[in-house]
């Protein structure tokens, strides 16, 4: 055991082993033969209703049907009413999302919830490789004012990667890094960021990247194959993608025996998929809303949350019994229908796009039912943009209207994400 590793569980210990305990019990849940814990979600409904405003008229029902979906607009205009009377208020710690395709959004946690998503990110990063103490190349955007200092990134051995003006020197500083250092590796970050990390590999080197490395996890967008495979390829470990979000924390990711396939975290969260334009649940392998309960948040309780991203469940389960998502789609606002108006998957994006590898960056957008733009960034010129029109419009429509727009830059979003599919008819 490092020595990092060490301190993190004594420091846990002067604490009363909070983090221990949320782990045991998630092992008990999602990895053993032993009896789940029974009557989470109801003490959760019974919390919400006995101690929150909004709540309170719903007091005496059991079954999470009879509560209301909820999304973002209405927590954020009725944020106070959210907020539990048994919740000492100097004690809650706000979070708030980046608002990348809308306004910032803000919800509250206290010490317990916090506790318990340190105890799903170490067990689900742990059924990947990963383990505490090891340095962690983390990707993302990197806000200077919310920062923490030199010596909290030092203790938690933590490398953080600003992905906003990521480009080839940056890059290659990442590497050397990870070269010259004895450490072992983990890697996390967006699959955007680690798609220019492979370009640049394919660009400069044909062989594997000398570095010690134990897990690959990717957030916030769809893996596509193009970037699960180089990784592969370059650093020796298989990849997985996690559907997470700040405002709750891992819903599900994919692990060792998943395939493709997303583990959920029923261990911290009740998970619905809906129909898109109601509230009835969809059968297996239909595309609907996500809808997640938080089990653990009761200083600010979240019931059926309309996460604002499509999925399916799976007809399969686990050795265990537990659930998978069959697929994470992504959000409304980034779902394409075809000229019929049947939801088209977004794995057609990444199943045809991967072989282009003078593509440097890329966009696909419906304009209106049947119309289709995709943009394109191309340094040394495309050649072969008819044979990728075809491709689209096998998938869209014999009659779609689907046009290529040459660009030199596809923006970044303020979360430092790149959109890769838009649907400008969702308003």
């Amino acid at each position: 055991m490092n020595f990092r590793k060490l301190l993190f569980f004594a420091a846990d210990f002067l604490k009363g082993n909070p983090i221990v305990r949320d782990l045991e019990d998630i092992r008990n849940q999602l990895s053993s033969a032993k009896p789940q814990a029974l009557g989470q979600l109801e003490l959760l409904l019974e919390h919400a209703t006995s101690t929150t405003t909004f709540y309170r008229s719903f007091a005496g029902k059991t079954d999470v049907n009879n509560f209301p979906v909820i999304d973002k607009n209405l927590i954020r205009e009725n944020l106070n009413d959210f907020l539990s009377s048994k919740t000492v208020k100097t004690e809650l710690i706000p979070v708030v999302t980046s608002g990348s395709t809308g306004t910032p959004f803000k919800v509250f946690q206290d010490k317990r919830k916090k506790s318990r998503n340190t105890a799903d990110t170490i067990y689900f990063s742990g059924l990947t490789g990963f383990e505490i103490g090891q340095k962690l190349m983390y990707l993302k955007i990197w806000a200077k004012e919310k920062m923490a200092s030199p010596f909290t990134y030092w203790r938690q051995n933590l490398v953080p990667i600003d992905v906003i003006h990521l480009n080839d020197s940056q890059i290659e500083r990442m590497i050397q890094k990870m070269e010259n250092s004895r450490s072992v590796h983990g890697i996390l970050g967006y699959v955007s960021a680690l798609e220019l990390v492979c370009q640049y590999l394919e660009k400069t080197r044909k062989m594997k990247v000398n570095a010690r490395v134990s897990s690959i996890i990717t957030m916030s967008e769809s893996l596509s194959e193009y970037v699960k495979d180089s990784m592969q390829n370059f650093f020796g470990v298989n990849v997985y993608s996690r559907y997470s979000n700040l405002e709750n924390g891992i819903i599900a990711q994919q692990v060792p025996g998943s395939e493709h396939r997303f583990l959920i975290n029923s261990a911290s969260y009740h998970v619905e998929i809906l129909e898109m334009e109601t509230n009835k649940p969809v059968p297996f392998g239909y595309v609907g809303r996500i809808v997640v309960t938080d089990l653990y948040n009761y200083a600010f309780p979240i019931i059926r949350y309309d996460t604002g991203d499509l999925g399916s469940f799976s007809s399969k389960t686990d050795v265990w019994g537990n659930k998978f998502l069959e697929t994470v789609e992504g959000r409304k606002l980034d779902v394409l229908y075809d000229t019929n108006g049947n939801i088209v998957s977004s794995y057609i994006m990444y199943k045809n796009m991967w072989k282009y590898t003078d593509i440097k960056q890329y966009q696909l957008i419906q304009k209106d039912k049947k119309r289709y733009v995709l943009k394109v960034n191309a340094d040394d010129g495309f050649s072969h943009e008819k044979q990728m029109v075809e491709e689209f419009v096998s998938y869209l429509g014999n009659d779609s209207d689907f046009s290529v727009e040459y660009v030199d830059e596809i923006p970044l979003l303020n979360s430092g994400k790149r959109r890769k599919l838009v649907n400008e008819m969702i308003k």
